[in-house]
């Protein structure tokens, strides 16, 4: 497995996947949006990356990631884990751990203070024993109007 930032190539396989955490979600998706966003970021030297998981043999998109950085009012860089997707049928064979390891090794190259990320009350146990295993700690409840 290959983890790397995406490219313009990579948009429609990415927008596979993203509708499908979309659908898992019970989310609409917004294509146009997405896209438009995705190559806004391929434009600017932004906070933020985009990682891909490839498969190694066929090189196709098997998972991938949102990363983003912040700075707080406090001094602190903090950065936040988004659309964190892997392929159903890649799924428990190491993916989603791996591309998480990149993101916490490329905050620790770059001085960031902390990573986090939302996930919903219901989402799979695995994922939650993911993030546990890797050292994070539910810290924070968030509260949602949907409007």
């Amino acid at each position: 497995m290959l983890i790397r930032e995406f490219t313009e190539n990579d948009i429609n396989e990415m927008t596979t996947l993203i509708k499908n955490l979309c659908e898992i979600n019970n989310r609409e998706f917004d294509e146009i949006a997405w896209k438009t966003d995705l190559e806004k970021h391929l434009e600017k030297n932004s906070n933020s990356e985009v990682l891909i998981a490839l498969d190694q043999d066929d090189k196709t998109i098997i998972g991938m990631a949102y990363f983003s950085v912040k700075n707080s009012n406090k001094g602190f860089r903090l950065g936040y884990i988004s659309n964190l997707i892997v392929k159903e049928e890649k799924r428990r064979i190491g993916i989603g751990e791996e591309i998480i390891r990149k993101i916490i090794d490329y905050s620790k190259s770059n001085h960031i203070h902390s990573i986090r990320l939302a996930i919903r009350p219901d989402i799979d146990i695995g994922a939650k024993k993911l993030f546990i295993k890797l050292g994070f700690k539910n810290v924070l409840h968030i509260y949602e109007l949907q409007i």
